[in-house]
């Protein structure tokens, strides 16, 4: 698959934050929620149907294919973590942590995002890793 770019990210985002809570995803809501036009978001649809991620519209119904499905929840979990971090560890506020979260998460790499979660499952929001494991 190619690559996906930070728009159709954050597409897939909206749509899964859409699913979770209406159950039913339609391309108004996502044009209201992401603020672009009806137009916009079937042209944003389209780009991810041919990349496999959304299943063809029945009757203006959008739903995320597995690998749509899988791509949204990876997008998300990176999301989550980033704005704990910054909101929990760096005393950020929420308002600012969900902003940065936002464009942070389509370029960070899958090691920090793993990092980042292990620190804040530590719960100390100290970095657990010992001097050795760090040279290896």
């Amino acid at each position: 698959m190619r690559q996906i770019h930070e728009s159709g990210e954050n597409y897939l985002e909206v749509i899964l934050d859409i699913q979770h809570e209406l159950g039913v995803v339609r391309s108004v809501e996502i044009a209201r929620r992401v603020g672009v036009s009806r137009a916009s978001v079937s042209k944003a649809l389209s780009v991810l149907r041919d990349m496999g991620l959304v299943e063809p519209a029945y009757y203006g119904e959008v739903v995320l294919t597995e690998a749509g499905l899988e791509h949204a929840r990876a997008v998300r979990r990176r999301h989550d973590l980033l704005c704990q971090y910054l909101r929990d560890v760096l005393g950020v506020s929420p308002e600012v942590a969900e902003h940065d979260a936002c464009r942070i998460e389509h370029v960070v790499s899958d090691e920090l995002i793993e990092r980042l979660e292990a620190l804040l499952a530590d719960g100390t929001g100290t970095n657990t890793r010992t001097n050795e494991e760090e040279s290896q």
